[in-house]
């Protein structure tokens, strides 16, 4: 059986969503593990109504604002981590564009996201991660058992 060689460049892909801190700090920790290279990578889609429209009828200026203050949430979520080796991305545009843009330019062995997409396809390994559904049984659990102790306090058990 040939051996596996370790990652040498791993891309975390950062939707903005409740995944975010459990995709970064899966590559994070697989990035130290194999002391490979991280980068945290997030696509911006152009949508002018969510964009709030272009005011200044300049879309360019519109996405490198967007393109800026993405930057400051991914280093934000580097620092959280302590993860000061990670480099961050922000791309507008189409996403399948900006991500073949982003693959063809740094060459991942590994993907880490939290959603599964089409343009995820390629020559480098993809590990897609999901919420656990275990855990909103446990808060589910948690509420109802507090839910019952308060009666059974307000009853005097």
């Amino acid at each position: 059986m040939p051996e596996m060689r370790p990652y040498q460049r791993i891309l975390a892909l950062i939707h903005f969503d409740d995944l975010d801190g459990q995709t970064a700090e899966k590559a994070l920790l697989l990035a130290r593990l194999n002391q490979a290279k991280l980068d945290f990578l997030h696509l911006i889609e152009p949508d002018g109504v969510l964009d709030g429209g272009y005011p200044s009828g300049n879309s360019q200026s519109t996405a490198r604002s967007l393109e800026t203050a993405s930057l400051r949430r991914l280093n934000f979520l580097a620092a959280q981590l302590g993860a000061p080796e990670a480099t961050c991305y922000a791309l507008h545009g189409p996403l399948r564009q900006g991500f073949l843009q982003h693959i063809r330019k740094w060459q991942p062995d590994l993907i880490v996201t939290g959603e599964h997409h089409a343009y995820l396809a390629g020559s480098h390994d993809v590990l897609i991660l999901s919420a656990s559904k275990r855990r909103h049984r446990g808060k589910l659990l948690a509420r109802l058992m507090n839910l019952f102790s308060s009666q059974n306090c307000a009853a005097g058990l």
